[in-house]
């Protein structure tokens, strides 16, 4: 617990208490995200009191709250566990009732958070921040976070309400903020050669030590590929993450996008393991089939992921992006390979 008084420009104090969640707080953090997103939040389970309770109980969530006396919760906000599959640990979900704003809440909360994920065994800090507003971006920075890459085109902006400034994308991206905790090697990642200094770039900015080839050229030796997927039928998204690359991986591919058309704002993302020495030559093929890199999530598992992404036939306006400089760098490479994809496609 921290206690902590702060000012809004005007002056005006306020008496605050960072804390742990406690059952019964569900309902003052529901109606943190109703202020915000009303019912449209994409984390729909947020929404359910016994849902938040269970996530608690089993530790794949700890929840955070900052509590006033006058109104109860003013914020809350999460660390999200991934374990086994996973050994990062997600800051997100920072929400505070509109009325408090402007008192410089976000900072120390951010610091509280950070202070007990830091005490713990994770291989990496791990956010992604929305695109609609840099703060996020802007305060992990100052903690030691560095951008990787972008998730793009994962929310129907038709979807959710939020009371940020709406532009002209009608679905919406996410960032990849990374901060190195305990995995400090990178192992080889095997990646097309035309990204290797972007990517050694994005794991010098980490602290982390990496060796970068182009792998074996060829035909897979193995068969099957290890692929796994999750779709989120409301926002029109599929994410497709490629464990292993065998020689299947195409047909595979394919078979998911018979499933989900990349008609209308269907659009995917794939997480590529490039410490896969098959990684480069898959990638190819993956552009051809016309994804397009979008960046990297480092240091999350035992493997080191690439990004791809279709966007099927929704436009993307990265000018309309709000990015603090350590994404706009970031975006200006990732909009180069949008815009050589588009050229491709139009020759096809």
């Amino acid at each position: 617990m921290k206690k902590l008084i702060v000012k809004n420009k005007e002056g005006e104090e306020l008496s605050l208490v960072f804390r742990e969640y406690r059952e019964g707080d569900e309902y003052g953090m529901i109606a943190c995200i109703r202020d915000e997103y009303g019912d449209t939040y994409f984390k729909r389970g947020f929404y359910e009191p016994e849902y938040i309770r269970k996530q608690s109980r089993e530790g794949k969530i700890i929840f955070f709250v900052a509590e006033t006396k006058e109104d109860g919760i003013a914020g809350m906000m999460i660390l999200k566990r991934f374990y086994p599959e996973e050994t990062m640990c997600e800051m997100a979900s920072q929400i505070f009732r509109k009325k408090y704003r402007g008192y410089g809440i976000a900072v120390p909360f951010i610091k509280y958070g950070m202070k007990m994920l830091l005490s713990e065994n994770y291989s990496a800090a791990y956010s992604l921040p929305v695109l609609f507003h840099s703060v996020t971006q802007r305060l992990l920075y100052r903690e030691g976070f560095r951008a990787a890459g972008f998730l793009l085109n994962v929310f129907d902006m038709d979807t959710i309400t939020h009371s940020y400034h709406r532009d002209r994308n009608g679905k919406h991206s996410l960032g990849i903020q990374i901060m190195a905790v305990k995995k400090r090697d990178a192992g080889v990642l095997c990646l097309p050669e035309e990204h290797w200094e972007f990517c050694q770039k994005i794991y010098d900015s980490l602290g982390v030590a990496c060796k970068i080839s182009d792998g074996k050229k060829g035909v897979p030796e193995r068969e099957r590929s290890d692929i796994t997927f999750m779709e989120d039928k409301r926002q029109s998204s599929i994410e497709i993450r490629i464990r292993r690359i065998g020689r299947d991986l195409i047909y595979k591919i394919q078979q998911l996008h018979t499933l989900f058309p990349l008609r209308g704002k269907q659009t995917a993302n794939i997480f590529l393991n490039c410490n896969d020495e098959y990684a480069a030559g898959a990638y190819r093929m993956l552009k051809r089939m016309g994804y397009f890199f979008t960046g990297i999530k480092p240091l999350c598992s035992e493997q080191e992921y690439m990004v791809l992404h279709h966007p099927g036939e929704v436009k993307i306006f990265f000018e309309e992006y709000v990015l603090h400089d350590n994404f706009e760098t970031v975006m200006q490479y990732v909009k180069t390979c949008y815009e050589e994809r588009q050229t491709e496609e139009k020759n096809k």
